[in-house]
């Protein structure tokens, strides 16, 4: 569509949606009182409506989602427990977690805060760093005492 003098956005759907969603974001920035309400609102909404409850009705309602989803859950166990068989390995649901053979081998360990020198900073304050030490006494223990 033509746009006439002074006409930034054309009427289309998705231009329009474009402006609006414009002029929201110089709004947030520029209006304290605006931000604030619609903290508020994203947050009662949110609170009205629970996202596990958002899924459930999803799925309820959409059964051909649910199968192509539980086929491709499938295959990705399938190849998860390729990749580490014969590994202590469970099914992990974080994809980013970090997953080597060469990181740790199973078995006992003593998990142990890590000593900090002096002048080391940690950029990451809510990182939790530990020593891990093996026990290789322990496991003939543990494991005749399981019965």
């Amino acid at each position: 569509p033509r746009l006439k003098i002074g006409q930034k956005y054309c009427g289309k759907k998705s231009c329009q949606q474009s402006r609006k969603n414009s002029w929201e974001r110089a709004q947030l920035r520029k209006d304290p009182f605006y931000h604030q309400r619609r903290y508020e609102q994203k947050s009662r909404w949110r609170k009205n409506r629970p996202a596990h409850q958002y899924q459930r009705s999803y799925r309820e309602n959409h059964a051909d989602y649910v199968k192509v989803n539980q086929e491709k859950q499938y295959l990705r166990n399938k190849n998860i427990q390729k990749q580490h068989s014969g590994d202590c390995f469970p099914n992990i649901v974080k994809t980013d977690a970090l997953i080597s053979e060469k990181l740790v081998r199973c078995g006992l360990y003593e998990i142990l805060p890590y000593k900090m020198s002096p002048g080391k900073k940690i950029v990451k304050t809510d990182a939790l760093i530990v020593e891990l030490l093996a026990h290789r006494g322990f496991q003939k223990v543990l494991v005749s005492d399981s019965g």
